[in-house]
């Protein structure tokens, strides 16, 4: 039976070991690449071509991924320093690192969100955004391209009023999908403490990266 994103956000209940996560996770890519995009108001929409998934378990017996940036803060030996509230399921998170589609748990305590690593940008013209350097500035083309710079986002996701909730929305639109590319996760290593990130020169061995080959005509 068909999910759409939000139901599968909603029913997702995380998992205590890594390979039911995967599949999770891969289940997750199908709707995150392949179900739908962002509307911003009636301007642009947004597809999601690369995504990358990051859940950290505040149980102590549980998953943990310290490079979470929206989590409980703890010392190394994992004693509480600050309590930080949970996200709605669905929301935006902006950080230093790009956006995030979050969907934690305040029952299941855990933090679990999906970054938006790279993407397609098409205008009401039907034309191509891509993040121009020279510019500092998206600009159209008439030819197909992506956007790696998920920091870049800032320039089309802010500046709207709150509470208006179809400044912008996440629409359902099933497309035709194939098995989308597990990888590692980009610039994500391995910690010395699993509560606090403390970067390692070991690269994570996590494939919660995920990236489908079509091509958003």
């Amino acid at each position: 039976m068909y999910m759409n994103l939000e139901d599968r956000l909603y029913r997702f209940e995380g998992a205590t070991n890594e390979r039911d996560l995967q599949k999770c996770f891969h289940e997750l890519a199908q709707a995150f690449l392949y179900g739908g995009y962002i509307q911003v108001r009636n301007d642009y929409r947004i597809y999601i071509r690369t995504v990358e998934f990051y859940f950290h378990s505040e149980k102590k017996d549980g998953i943990h991924d310290p490079i979470v940036y929206h989590r409980n803060i703890r010392d190394i030996k994992g004693n509480i320093l600050e309590k930080v509230p949970y996200f709605p399921t669905m929301s935006l998170h902006a950080h230093s690192s790009g956006y995030d589609i979050t969907f934690e748990s305040e029952v299941g305590e855990y933090r679990s969100s999906a970054l938006i690593r790279s993407y397609e940008v098409k205008d009401t013209d039907e034309k191509y955004l891509l993040w121009n350097t020279e510019k500092g500035m998206f600009i159209k083309s008439e030819t197909y391209g992506f956007n790696t710079q998920s920091t870049y986002l800032y320039f089309l996701l802010n500046g709207f009023p709150l509470g208006v909730s179809n400044d912008i929305k996440w629409v359902n639109s099933q497309r035709e999908s194939s098995e989308p590319f597990a990888n590692i996760r980009q610039n994500v290593f391995q910690s010395e403490s699993e509560w606090k990130y403390i970067k390692t020169s070991s690269k994570c061995g996590r494939k919660w990266s995920f990236t489908r080959n079509e091509i958003v005509k």
